[in-house]
């Protein structure tokens, strides 16, 4: 393990203390409890913004479009290409 230096409100500094008193364990332990809570949370909160941006982009697009996707790019399912 490592050791390092963290500074806390006088305040949160007693909440942890009465709380580690009454869960019987030792400050330190629950400050790591307490880390890991934290990291779990923004993982967790990292996770679920994967992709947003995309969702729905494609909506009302072709079925087949991962299939035939030069047909739609350069044959005649584009309009642009159709006439030539």
């Amino acid at each position: 393990m490592i050791r390092t230096q963290v500074y806390i409100p006088d305040d949160l500094h007693s909440e942890l203390m009465l709380l580690a008193k009454q869960e019987g364990v030792n400050f330190s332990t629950l400050v790591r409890e307490g880390a890991k809570e934290v990291i779990k949370m923004k993982r967790v909160k990292n996770t679920k913004k994967w992709g947003v941006g995309f969702i729905g982009a494609l909506k009302g697009g072709p079925k087949d479009l991962s299939s035939k996707i030069d047909y739609y790019l350069y044959g005649d399912g584009n309009p642009k290409w159709a006439g030539k």
